[in-house]
């Protein structure tokens, strides 16, 4: 059985390979994300168990899926205030629910998130800072000295940190 992503994945390529212009989607499926804007589950709990790294490249250090959402303004705009603002996103390459939140950004804009590894063998791993601030959750927003698990909305993210730019967001959690 193929993956949400596996499957996301396939159908690019195949459509790439046919000459064919395509759009990235989120597939529908419980639990998960959609521009339809339902409800998911969105806290993964933080386990004592790491899966083992996956080979990168030659190197061991994980990393995790590809984000395929393409950002848009409005995405980009919110991860500068994001970052200029100390806002961190603490996750795990491995977490499913953080690879959904980075999703919600586009990948020009995921790439530029406020990001902290919580993973021991995940790249850039920050370990130690995450069982200092006892992240237990992933993925856990911090904003203004307060923690927020779940995957959240980006126009609820722009409301908890005060952000007032355009919300003309592409995808909806």
């Amino acid at each position: 059985m193929l993956t949400k992503l596996q499957l996301l994945q396939s159908t690019t390529a195949i459509g790439m390979a046919i000459g064919a212009m395509t759009t990235p989607v989120i597939i529908q499926a419980s639990p998960s994300i959609s521009t339809s804007g339902k409800t998911i589950s969105s806290e993964q709990p933080v386990t004592n168990s790491t899966p083992k790294p996956r080979q990168n490249g030659g190197n061991s250090i994980a990393t995790g899926a590809k984000i395929e959402t393409v950002s848009g303004a409005a995405e980009t705009a919110l991860v500068e205030y994001l970052a200029a603002s100390d806002v961190k996103f603490y996750g795990a390459y491995w977490c499913s629910h953080c690879q959904q939140q980075k999703s919600l950004f586009g990948a020009t804009a995921a790439a530029k998130l406020p990001y902290v590894e919580c993973a021991a063998d995940g790249e850039n791993s920050q370990r130690q800072l995450c069982k200092d601030k006892n992240i237990q959750m992933f993925p856990t927003w911090a904003i203004d000295g307060k923690f927020y698990p779940g995957t959240k909305d980006l126009k609820e993210i722009a409301k908890m940190t005060g952000y007032k730019g355009s919300m003309e967001f592409k995808y909806h959690k």
